[in-house]
């Protein structure tokens, strides 16, 4: 089984940190997407894609590395995120519509609180801490949980 972890991390890091943990329980790479060259995911059998939710969805230049697939059938995929909500994986559901379209396996999902701050209402900020160590937990019992489900 080859695997690759492609995130988008844009303010405070959040979503690398977890990339980084998934990709080390898979024993795989952590790239982040701005680094994928085009067609360098057809090497691999499964690909977890992540980012921050931002305007209620996943970070969409993720669809772009995905389009370029060339045989998406034989692919397994999971989605991951972090946000200031605690049931961000609601988020997914563009994401979940767009891989199921193209045809890949969905294995999962995954999602855990990260730093939240609001500029435009004054500094205000959530979820301070996070991800946190239990947070950093939840994400290798995920990743552990995406091998046997691909099989």
């Amino acid at each position: 089984m080859s695997c690759i972890v492609v995130y988008l991390s844009k303010h405070r890091g959040n979503t690398k940190k977890i990339a980084q943990v998934i990709a080390e329980e898979l024993k795989c790479e952590a790239k982040s997407a701005d680094e994928v060259k085009p067609g360098e995911l057809d090497q691999y059998d499964i690909i977890g894609i992540g980012s921050g939710i931002y305007a209620f969805r996943m970070d969409g230049r993720l669809k772009k590395l995905l389009k370029g697939l060339k045989d998406p059938k034989s692919k397994g995929i999971f989605l991951f995120s972090t946000s200031a909500d605690p049931d961000g994986t609601k988020y997914h559901k563009g994401m979940k519509k767009f891989v199921e379209k193209l045809g890949l396996k969905l294995l999962g999902e995954f999602n855990c609180q990260g730093l939240y701050e609001m500029w435009f209402f004054g500094k205000k900020s959530w979820n301070h801490g996070r991800p946190n160590e239990d947070d950093l937990k939840k994400a290798r019992e995920f990743a552990s949980s995406i091998v046997p489900s691909s099989r």
